[in-house]
């Protein structure tokens, strides 16, 4: 996740509400989450987001200031790459946001074992 010259967000390997692996525990480098709010001033705003897993267990947490000196009123994105991160369980893990003093917001994404097709490898020798 980064911010090209233009100014646009770029998104790779984006994934919505659902996480398909093939197996776990899976070991993440980084989990990105792109926010998007409303910045009804200018100025700079506390921020704080957390990831649990389906028990609760507390598995990221940042926190920081976002410095907005744009127009007010207007919707923005704003990147925030935590990790890395270890996913353990099937479910439904919860995203927690906080920015200034609005209310906590909580988002929610499932992560689901699938499963994998069998492969054969086999040998193939030159005619």
């Amino acid at each position: 996740m980064r911010f090209e010259n233009n100014g646009k967000l770029l998104l790779i390997g984006v994934y919505s509400d659902l996480v398909q692996v093939s197996n776990l525990p899976l070991q993440m480098r980084s989990i990105g989450l792109a926010i998007k709010a409303r910045v009804l001033d200018v100025g700079k705003f506390p921020f704080s987001v957390s990831v649990a897993d389906p028990q609760g267990n507390k598995l990221l947490d940042a926190n920081g200031e976002l410095n907005y000196e744009g127009e007010a009123g207007r919707t923005i994105w704003f990147p925030v790459v935590m990790g890395p991160a270890l996913l353990t369980i099937e479910g439904t893990y919860t995203v927690r946001i906080s920015l200034g003093a609005a209310p906590f917001v909580e988002e929610t994404f499932l992560v689901r074992k699938t499963a994998v097709a069998e492969v054969r490898i086999t040998e193939k020798k030159p005619n």
